[in-house]
């Protein structure tokens, strides 16, 4: 009797035995099954938010490809050129009249030199009014910010006009100060150019 109770209880342990490790394998299985599904997940996250972030980039560059250019005549593309090439000479005038200091400097030249510079402004302000009157309604709201700016030039070219006349007026004009305001004038020359350049730019 008792060596058939322990046949049955060695059986009995042995079958919980089993079923423990069966129990096991399929619980690591699930888990593995878990992963598989995560990973997948992921994954497809992942490529949508790729895809999603190309699309964007391609629709940015287009709309940015796609933007329109201000239409003008040749004329007025003449006009433009024509006044960006007197800018130029009026930067070179100055340089010049700014190099003249110390003992080089001599206050008849650089009231000729003053003299040739007023009627270049003037010449080339005559040519940016016809450029500006020419702009119609549409071309002038497209150019606005450009012809803001060129109008501001065109002030501050002025004043520096007209503190220039003031010293070379005086008995013995300041050789350093005639130097610095004509850089100063240069400097805006050139500011009032790179305008020219940008407007080139923006039209067709």
């Amino acid at each position: 009797m008792l060596k058939k109770s322990l046949i049955l209880c060695s059986l009995f342990l042995l079958s919980l035995a089993v079923a423990f490790s069966q129990g096991r394998g399929g619980g690591g299985q699930g888990q593995g099954g878990g992963q598989g599904q995560g990973g997948g997940s992921g994954m497809g996250q992942g490529s949508g938010q790729g895809q999603g972030a190309g699309q964007y980039g391609t629709q940015t560059g287009n709309a940015q490809g796609n933007q329109k250019r201000t239409r003008i005549s040749t004329q007025q593309r003449t006009q433009i050129k024509n006044c960006d090439q007197m800018a130029d000479g009026l930067r070179k005038q100055a340089r010049t009249m700014s190099q003249a200091n110390g003992k080089k400097f001599n206050a008849g030249e650089a009231s000729q030199q003053q003299t040739q510079i007023r009627e270049g402004l003037r010449a080339m302000e005559q040519e940016q009014e016809r450029l500006m009157n020419g702009l119609d309604p549409s071309q002038q709201q497209a150019l606005q910010e450009r012809i803001r700016n060129m109008n501001q030039s065109r002030e501050q070219m002025n004043i520096q006009m007209r503190q220039m006349d003031q010293q070379l007026a005086a008995p013995n004009p300041d050789a350093k100060r005639v130097a610095e305001q004509a850089q100063e004038m240069e400097r805006v020359m050139n500011t009032w150019r790179k305008e020219y350049k940008a407007l080139s730019s923006e039209v067709e």
